[in-house]
């Protein structure tokens, strides 16, 4: 337990200032539904789409939303200074990475309470199946973003130009996640159930591992050189 308590400290210490500011969640949140709403409007409002249409317009928004929040985590720290004094405290690499990880896997979460829903009111007619199975294919989606975009974030942060590097960066990096993504949603969506979405699961499982394991052993570099 108390190899955890300085990870469950910067993770709460980002909470609580998130809370205060709101500036991450507001943004990612308005911003998907965004781009859920337009769309919407694009394939007509109220027509039917295929599940594997419908699960590509999930996930578009909601990584593309996601890409805000994982901006601020590290760029606020730069902005005040903060990171000379989180490496040179006695707070490890590795638990440094764990903690923003979990952050950046909270706010993406918190977004899809805000924007799964709204994708079923938009785009819900149709669908078959009961959304709960989607629960896990989020659960390591959302792992494999905040690993890889954690590692990522740290090394854009250093530059002039954070906003327009981190997205180049992560998306190619993340595209077999999405792929896979996209096709255990859209089994869901068409009414297979967890079944449907069980075959890709291990896969995801095994891209998140490789992306957590590659951002705890990188990120000591990636952060000193920022």
């Amino acid at each position: 337990m108390n190899a955890l308590r300085p990870v469950w400290v910067v993770f709460a210490k980002d909470v609580r200032i998130e809370l205060r500011r709101r500036e991450s969640l507001a943004s990612m949140a308005f911003f998907g539904a965004l781009v859920l709403v337009i769309l919407s409007l694009a394939v007509g409002g109220g027509r039917r789409v295929a599940p594997e249409t419908g699960a590509g317009i999930l996930w578009v928004a909601v990584l593309f939303a996601s890409v805000l929040g994982l901006g601020r985590v590290f760029a606020r720290e730069k902005e005040d200074g903060c990171v000379s004094a989180l490496l040179v405290s006695p707070l490890s690499p590795g638990a440094l990475f764990a903690a923003k990880a979990l952050v950046n896997f909270a706010l993406m979460a918190a977004a899809e309470v805000v924007l799964v829903p709204l994708f079923y009111v938009l785009f819900g007619r149709g669908l078959a199946g009961n959304p709960l199975p989607l629960l896990p294919v989020i659960v390591l989606v959302n792992g494999g973003f905040s690993a890889a975009g954690t590692l990522l974030s740290a090394v854009a942060a250093g530059t002039r130009r954070n906003e327009v590097l981190l997205p180049i960066l992560l998306y190619p990096l993340l595209l077999p996640v999405i792929v896979l993504a996209v096709r255990a949603t859209g089994g869901v969506l068409a009414g297979g159930g967890l079944a449907a979405a069980a075959e890709h699961l291990s896969t995801l499982a095994a891209f998140c591992v490789i992306y957590a394991a590659a951002g705890a052993l990188l990120f000591p570099f990636a952060v000193r050189e920022g």
